[in-house]
């Protein structure tokens, strides 16, 4: 009965009952086209929401297509030879609206221009906005503080409620101090770390692994107060501490930066690495190593190379080679929005996927 109006109801009714047209058979038949009336609605209705979830379309991720797919990297390389800058930042567009993402639970774990990504990216996580190039002084500008420890205690107050930071840096000897990092946002759910790491040197920490997210007082002002609770390499800081850590992270981001005396070439490290990670159920993410100011190629070196198809994940940054010098605040570090576009690569390929 479904395409039938109501008289042409009643006259199959009345050939398929064999009745004629009496009263009682009329009164027969009026009760019956009434039932109907009653449960063919209630059938279409079923039947079209039945048809309307079968058609309902998947929602794309809001980050799917935050940045240019030419540099979409997972265990892969790709040499940015045929774009300018300023057409990656055509394609890259407006990123102010982009939401907030839940549930992160990331490492980062690399030397300055890792640290500088860390930034940016737990700013926007805080404020839902990116830091902006003229923000006075600027969280990812370093030189706009006197001392490191000014800039310690800015960054730190900046991060507030959200971040503990076990950072100290005494003058002129960089390889004694630590600056180690911890985010956490119950109500995003969002746990990101940042473990500093120069070069061969080892990591330093001073703080007890079940403690990191609990409130230390005012950062440290100087050597005598300064308690190295941890010192070691890739492996043990992984075993020691990055599987220790509450919540464990599910992502451990590394590079060791532009140190010429740095460990990754070596492919024992390399594996340990990954071995490491893999036996706590960490992914592993490697990202290549940004390009000096007026470095204008796009090559990876070999252990990049290496590293890339051994991960997880690989985020090429050989785009940087494209980056105009006005965007450098030095030789190698850059001026917003340089870690923005890259923090829009990672969520990319983080966060890429369908949503039904």
């Amino acid at each position: 009965f479904t395409h039938t109006g109501g008289a042409i109801k009643k006259i199959i009714i009345f050939k398929m009952l064999g009745l004629q047209r009496t009263t009682t058979q009329a009164f027969v038949l009026a009760i019956i086209v009434t039932v109907i009336n009653i449960i063919y609605p209630i059938i279409e209705t079923s039947n079209s929401n039945t048809l309307r979830t079968k058609k309902k379309k998947k929602k794309r991720s809001p980050y799917l297509d935050l940045f240019p797919k030419k540099y979409m990297m997972s265990n892969k390389t790709n040499n940015a030879t045929d774009l300018s800058f300023d057409e990656l930042q055509r394609q890259i567009g407006s990123f102010d609206s982009i939401p907030v993402p839940r549930n992160l639970n990331i490492l980062f774990s690399g030397d300055s221009l890792t640290r500088f990504e860390y930034l940016d990216l737990v700013y926007f996580l805080s404020y839902e906005k990116w830091v902006n190039a003229t923000d006075k002084p600027n969280l990812l500008v370093e030189k706009d503080f006197d001392t490191w420890n000014e800039f310690y205690n800015f960054s730190n107050t900046v991060l507030q409620p959200y971040e503990q930071c076990d950072c100290y840096r005494p003058r002129d000897k960089f390889w004694l101090g630590t600056e180690n990092r911890y985010y956490s946002d119950k109500k995003h759910n969002n746990s990101l770390t940042f473990l500093l790491k120069f070069g061969h040197w080892s990591y330093k920490m001073s703080w007890n692994v079940s403690d990191v997210h609990n409130s230390h007082g005012p950062l440290i002002t100087g050597n005598k107060q300064l308690n190295m609770y941890f010192r070691n390499s890739w492996v043990p800081v992984i075993e020691e501490r990055v599987c220790k850590l509450n919540p464990k992270p599910s992502i451990f981001i590394f590079n060791e930066g532009l140190w010429e005396d740095h460990d990754l070439s070596n492919t024992t490290i390399q594996d340990g690495i990954i071995d490491a990670l893999n036996k706590c159920n960490i992914k592993s993410f490697f990202k290549t190593t940004t390009k000096k100011k007026n470095e204008n190629d796009h090559m990876l070196a070999e252990y990049e190379r290496q590293l890339c198809n051994k991960t997880d994940y690989c985020m090429d940054l050989s785009w940087t080679g494209l980056v105009p010098p006005d965007y450098y605040v030095d030789d190698v570090h850059f001026r917003p929005p340089i870690y923005s576009f890259m923090n829009l690569q990672l969520l990319s390929i983080l966060l890429s996927v369908e949503e039904v």
